[in-house]
C-alpha cells in the first residue's frame, strides 16, 4: 500500500515536471524567428503532449493550467494575424469538433452506460485541448450540440447507476436478440464475395452493438460472452474457408487469364489472322469471373491492347491483299485482251502458263471470265462443241487450286449421279411402254435416254479432265 502512494507521488511530480517543460516549449515557440506553418505544427504536437500527461497535485493544477492556457491564447493572438493561417486552423477545429460531437452521439448509444461516461471524458479533454478557437457563430452552435450531449450521457449514468438492475434486465433481452441476429446470419449461405462482404459487414455492426453494451451484473453475463465467442468462432472459420477458397480460385482464373493472352500474343504473330479465333479468345475472356477487380482490370487492358493490334493487322493484311487483287485483276484483264486481240491454241497455251503464275484470288469469277473468251474464239476457228469443251476442260484445269478442282468435281459427281438415276428410272419405264405397244411413246423415251447418256459422257469427260 506505501509503495503504491509512493508510485503515485511520483507520477503526479513526474506529471508536473513534464507540463512544466511543455509550457518552456511553447514559451520558446512564441518567441521564435520560425515561419507560421512551422509553429503551428510544433504548437499541435505540443498540445497532443499534454493531452496525453496525466494529472498533477492539486495544489499546483490551478497554476500550471492557467499558465498553459494563458500561452496557449498568447500563441494563437501571435498566429491569427496570419489571415490565412487563422482561416485554414479554424476550418480544422471545426472539423475536429464535429467529429468529436459524431463520436459522442456514438457512445451515447452503448448499453454501458459507464463506459459511455469514460469515454466521454476522454472526448471532453479532446474538445478543450486539441482544438483552437473557431468562428463565433459555428462556436456557439456545436458547444450547444455538444453540451447537450454530455448532459445526456450524464443523466444515463445516474439513471443507469439508479435503475442498475432494471438495466442490466433489459441489456440481458437485447444482448439475446443481437445473439440471435448474429447467428442467423452466421448460418445464412453465401456463395459470391459480393454477398459475403455484406454479411461481413452486417456482422460487425452487430458485434459492435454486443461489445458497446458492456458486461452485465448477472450470472447471465457469462453464458451470453460465451455464446457469443461461440457464435464467432463458427463466423470466423466460415469466413476464412470462403475466402481460402475464393483465392484459389482467384489463382486459377488469373492463369486462365493470362493462357489467353498469350493465345492473342500468339495469334498476332501470324500473317492470316482469323476474326473468329480472334473474337473467340475475346468472348473466353469475358466468361472468366471471380478476379480481383485491379488485377481484372490490367489483365484486360493487356488483352485488349493485344486484341487491337490483331485487328489492325488484320486491316494492314487486308489493304495490301486489296492492293495485289486490284494489280492481279490488271494483269488477267491485259491477258484476255492480248488473247482476243491474236488468238491462237498455241496463244492460249501461253496464256494459261502466264495466267498460272498470277496470285489466284476470287479466280473462279475471273476464269469463267477467260472460259468465256476462249469460247468465243475456238468458235470462231470453227470448231465443234466437244472440241471447245475440251480445251475449256483443259484450261479449268490448268488454272483451278485444289480447293477449287474440289468443288469443281464436287458439282459434277453430283450432276453425274443424277443423270444416272434418270437413265435408270427411264430405262425402268421401257417396260411399262414396250407393254402399252405405243411406238411414238416408247421412241420418244429412247430419245430422253440418248440425251441424258450424251450428256453423262460430257459430264464424265469433265470429270476424269480435271486432275
Amino acid at each position: 500500500m506505501a509503495n503504491q502512494k509512493k508510485n503515485i507521488v511520483f507520477d503526479l511530480k513526474n506529471n508536473f515536471k513534464n507540463k512544466s517543460i511543455l509550457i518552456d516549449n511553447l514559451k520558446e515557440l512564441i518567441n521564435s524567428n520560425k515561419i507560421n506553418t512551422t509553429k503551428l505544427k510544433e504548437f499541435k504536437l505540443i498540445r497532443e503532449k499534454w493531452v496525453k500527461i496525466g494529472k498533477v497535485q492539486s495544489h499546483l493544477s490551478f497554476g500550471l493550467n492557467n499558465s498553459y492556457k494563458h500561452h496557449v491564447k498568447l500563441f494563437y493572438d501571435l498566429i491569427y494575424l496570419d489571415k490565412k493561417i487563422k482561416e485554414k486552423d479554424q476550418e480544422d477545429s471545426k472539423k475536429i469538433k464535429i467529429e468529436i460531437i459524431d463520436k459522442a452521439l456514438k457512445i451515447k448509444s452503448y448499453g454501458d452506460k459507464l463506459k459511455a461516461y469514460r469515454e466521454l471524458l476522454i472526448l471532453i479533454k479532446k474538445w478543450n485541448h486539441l482544438t483552437g478557437p473557431i468562428k463565433a457563430n459555428d462556436e456557439i452552435k456545436l458547444n450547444t450540440q455538444f453540451d447537450s450531449i454530455i448532459q445526456s450521457i450524464k443523466e444515463d449514468k445516474k439513471d443507469y447507476l439508479k435503475n442498475r438492475n432494471e438495466y442490466d434486465e433489459k441489456n440481458i433481452e437485447i444482448k439475446k436478440e443481437l445473439l440471435e441476429k448474429f447467428k442467423n446470419l452466421v448460418e445464412e449461405k453465401i456463395y459470391d464475395k459480393n454477398n459475403w462482404i455484406k454479411k461481413i459487414n452486417n456482422i460487425e455492426k452487430i458485434k459492435s452493438q454486443f461489445i458497446a453494451m458492456g458486461p452485465i451484473r448477472s450470472s447471465s453475463n457469462n453464458v451470453l460472452w460465451d455464446n457469443f465467442k461461440s457464435i464467432n468462432k463458427i463466423f470466423f472459420k466460415e469466413k476464412n474457408l470462403f475466402f481460402k477458397k475464393l483465392k484459389k480460385d482467384y489463382a486459377k482464373n488469373i492463369r486462365k487469364q493470362n493462357d489467353i493472352i498469350d493465345e492473342c500474343k500468339k495469334l498476332k504473330e501470324l500473317k492470316n489472322i482469323k476474326i473468329s479465333d480472334l473474337q473467340n479468345l475475346k468472348n473466353k475472356f469475358k466468361e472468366i469471373k471471380n478476379v480481383p477487380f485491379k488485377k481484372n482490370k490490367e489483365n484486360w487492358n493487356i488483352f485488349l491492347q493485344l486484341y487491337n493490334e490483331c485487328y489492325s493487322n488484320i486491316d494492314n493484311v487486308r489493304k495490301e491483299q486489296k492492293e495485289k487483287n486490284k494489280q492481279n485483276l490488271i494483269q488477267k484483264n491485259k491477258l484476255k485482251d492480248d488473247l482476243k486481240k491474236d488468238f491462237s491454241i498455241e496463244k492460249l497455251s501461253i496464256t494459261v502458263k502466264e495466267w498460272s503464275k498470277i496470285e489466284s484470288n476470287n479466280s473462279l469469277d475471273q476464269l469463267r471470265g477467260l472460259i468465256d473468251v476462249v469460247k468465243k474464239e475456238l468458235k470462231k476457228e470453227g470448231l465443234d462443241d466437244n472440241d471447245i469443251e475440251s480445251h475449256v476442260i483443259k484450261v479449268k484445269s490448268a488454272l483451278m487450286d485444289e480447293s477449287e478442282k474440289k468443288i469443281e468435281k464436287q458439282k459434277l459427281k453430283k450432276k453425274i449421279d443424277d443423270l444416272n438415276k434418270q437413265i435408270s428410272q427411264l430405262e425402268n419405264n421401257l417396260n411399262f411402254v414396250k407393254k402399252a405397244s405405243n411406238n411414238k411413246v416408247l421412241d420418244g423415251v429412247y430419245s430422253d435416254i440418248e440425251k441424258l447418256k450424251l450428256q453423262l459422257q460430257k459430264n464424265e469427260k469433265k470429270y476424269i479432265h480435271i486432275k
